[in-house]
């Protein structure tokens, strides 16, 4: 017959038994590191964390960082004195860079840089612009010729002369028509006769211009005939200046004039010439300040002449 258990060894069993749980917990808790364990509790004053004034400005960027990940955006933290943090940058950014990359070499042009967006309206194609082009004035038609366009183009005179005698008398007519023109009328005929006017100046300059020009024409052809002749018999070559130029083509003009209207023909070219110099001097001379205003009424006589008081 067996004899029973003593409680000193029941005892020893359990506290084998224990020791063996003790052992396989500790092999499950080695496989399964991420199992929740048993935390014991410590007072927050034994522990050692660093405080944020403690803590470096790399530290706090980590955390906020992980913040805005986990919890988006958010407003920014505020210190304890009531100031706010600075922002973190983010890693990327919808703006254009405007960083440029560094130069080689100091003298090296400024390089723009690629990572800005081109615009939409910007040349993709560049395509030539059409030039209009004479064929009259090309090199293949040979080199031109005053006197020989004069010539061929001499009924252009003609017809400015006709024109400008048109001209003249439509504008005689409007006069007459608006001098016994009704009320009703009367704004129309005097736009017909203010566009008349302008026609007729712009016919006689036409007019002026192609005389001028032939006369320069004849003048300067005899200058030149003279001076092939004198070059024939040795004398060297010679140029005129351009100031020379310009006296003697005036000289040949009022010439001109003197044999088609006189002497008085000349003297009225003269002081129109000089009435349009004065007038040029007398826009161009200064004034003294406040002389351009009108008189007023009370003073109007003060900038006469008193007259003296008669000696007795």
């Amino acid at each position: 017959m067996v004899s029973p258990p003593s409680p000193e060894a029941y005892d020893e069993r359990e506290s084998e038994a224990s020791g063996s749980e003790d052992l396989s917990v500790a092999q499950d808790e080695d496989e399964d590191a991420d199992a929740p364990r048993i935390s014991q509790w410590e007072a927050d004053d034994d522990l050692d964390y660093p405080s944020d004034a403690e803590a470096g400005p790399s530290e706090l960027d980590e955390d906020e960082d992980e913040e805005d990940d986990s919890e988006g955006e958010r407003p920014a933290p505020v210190s304890s004195k009531g100031k706010e943090m600075e922002k973190v940058k983010p890693e990327w950014s919808i703006e254009p860079r405007r960083d440029i990359a560094k130069r080689a070499n100091k003298h090296a042009p400024t390089e723009v840089t690629s990572k800005r967006p081109v615009t939409r309206k910007r040349t993709v194609v560049e395509v030539k612009t059409i030039q209009a082009r004479d064929p009259r004035f090309l090199p293949l038609a040979g080199e031109f010729s005053a006197e020989k366009f004069r010539q061929q183009y001499g009924f252009l005179e003609d017809a400015h002369k006709t024109e400008l005698k048109t001209l003249r008398e439509n504008l005689k007519t409007a006069r007459k028509r608006l001098l016994a023109s009704p009320r009703d009328l009367r704004y129309e005929r005097e736009a017909e006769v203010a566009r008349l006017e302008a026609a007729v100046k712009r016919a006689e300059s036409m007019v002026n211009s192609d005389r001028r020009a032939k006369v320069d024409q004849e003048a300067m052809a005899k200058l030149n005939e003279e001076e092939k002749g004198k070059r024939k018999e040795g004398k060297g070559s010679w140029y005129m200046k351009p100031a020379a130029k310009k006296e003697f083509l005036v000289r040949a003009r009022y010439d001109a004039l003197a044999q088609e209207g006189g002497t008085r023909a000349v003297k009225k070219a003269i002081e129109k010439k000089q009435k349009k110099i004065g007038q040029k001097e007398k826009k161009s001379r200064p004034f003294a300040k406040g002389s351009g205003l009108k008189r007023s009424s009370s003073d109007g006589d003060s900038g006469r002449p008193q007259k003296r008081p008669r000696s007795t």
